[in-house]
């Protein structure tokens, strides 16, 4: 004939299992989420430099002569390239920790004169600065650039 165990010899074993693999488990999940919103956000500032570059080489020097619009400076192209092909596209970002830059290579002979000639190559480079949502470590700083030649 066969004996049953007692029950009594194992009444806290399950506690204290579940007191170590639960906030183990709460934050592996906690970090996978923060990680997901990570990710979605540096998709966010890749496309805003794609689309930033876009519009860069679609509206280079012969876009603003035909435009009737005056030539500018380097500075006026990025204000333009700003709020005309980043901006607009700004979802989930805080506008105010985005950086872009554009830039270009120098006019054959001419150093320090931008060449936004068709032809030529512009340069976006967006950089976020994420403060994660868990707080746990400092800021992030997500970047991206894209490249595209002047078409107009």
């Amino acid at each position: 004939m066969l004996h049953p165990r007692p029950a009594s010899r194992r009444r806290g074993t399950t506690l204290v299992e579940t007191a170590i693999i639960l906030p183990i488990t709460f934050f592996l999940l906690l970090g996978l989420l923060v990680g997901g919103m990570g990710i979605f956000r540096y998709q966010e500032v890749a496309t805003l430099a794609r689309e930033g570059a876009r519009y860069a080489s679609t509206h280079g020097y012969q876009y603003r002569q035909d435009a009737g619009l005056s030539t500018g400076t380097a500075a006026d192209w990025q204000t333009d390239i700003y709020n005309n092909g980043v901006a607009p596209y700004i979802v989930s970002l805080d506008a105010s920790q985005l950086t872009v830059t554009a830039s270009w290579p120098d006019v054959v002979n001419q150093p320090g004169k931008p060449d936004n000639w068709p032809g030529s190559k512009v340069d976006v480079t967006v950089t976020y600065k994420w403060m994660p949502e868990m707080y746990l470590i400092g800021p992030i700083y997500l970047s991206s650039t894209s490249s595209m030649p002047i078409t107009n």
